[in-house]
Parts: C-alpha cells; sequence; structure tokens
C-alpha cells in the first residue's frame, strides 16, 4: 500500500511540475504565422484574443488590456490587416494533444 501511494505521489508531482511550467515566449521557442486579423475580442482576466482568417486557431496577449489600451483604439488599429505573429511552442499535460489558443509572444502588422 505504500509503494502504491509513494508512487501515486510521486506521478503527482511530476504532473504538476510540468503542468504549472511558464510558457518560454523567446523568439527562440516560438512559431511564425501570418494572416489577415478579423476579429479582436477580450477574454479572461484582461486577455487580448486576435483570430485571423483561414486559421483555425486563436491568438492571445495575456492580460492584454492592462496598460491603457482599449479594444476599441485595437480594432481600429489593427482589424482587417495583415500580421505576423510569433506564439509560443509549448506542451503542457492538461491539454497533451494540443490547443486551439496559443500565447503570442510577438506580433508584427
Amino acid at each position: 500500500m505504500k509503494k502504491i501511494f509513494l508512487s501515486i505521489s510521486v506521478l503527482f508531482v511530476l504532473f504538476l511540475i510540468f503542468a504549472l511550467k511558464p510558457i518560454d515566449t523567446s523568439k527562440e521557442n516560438a512559431i511564425q504565422t501570418f494572416g489577415i486579423i478579423k476579429s479582436i475580442s477580450e477574454g479572461g482576466t484582461n486577455d487580448l484574443i486576435f483570430e485571423l482568417e483561414n486559421n483555425s486557431i486563436t491568438f492571445y496577449v495575456n492580460r492584454g488590456l492592462e496598460k491603457n489600451f482599449t479594444i476599441e483604439n485595437i480594432k481600429k488599429l489593427y482589424l482587417g490587416r495583415k500580421a505576423e505573429i510569433f506564439y509560443a511552442k509549448n506542451w503542457t499535460p492538461l491539454a497533451p494533444f494540443g490547443t486551439t489558443s496559443k500565447h503570442i509572444s510577438q506580433i508584427s502588422v
């Protein structure tokens, strides 16, 4: 019984380590994509959500609306324009087969 409990505890700790590891947002750990910005919205806790035409992935800037940015101003500047997006390449045991929402590390319009 002690061996089973110890094994489960070790697996749980390893799961937590991988699940709670911060996302590496460096350019060296990024994937590049291009597209026309078709929608911009707010999600989560002041997150900024971008959707590109002909792309099923949604991209987000964590806490993107905290530095005096507003949805209205961002939509005026970026909606309908071509963007180059670098998003973080990461894996988590919480979504072992990937997600359709990716963390933006850099965006250029």
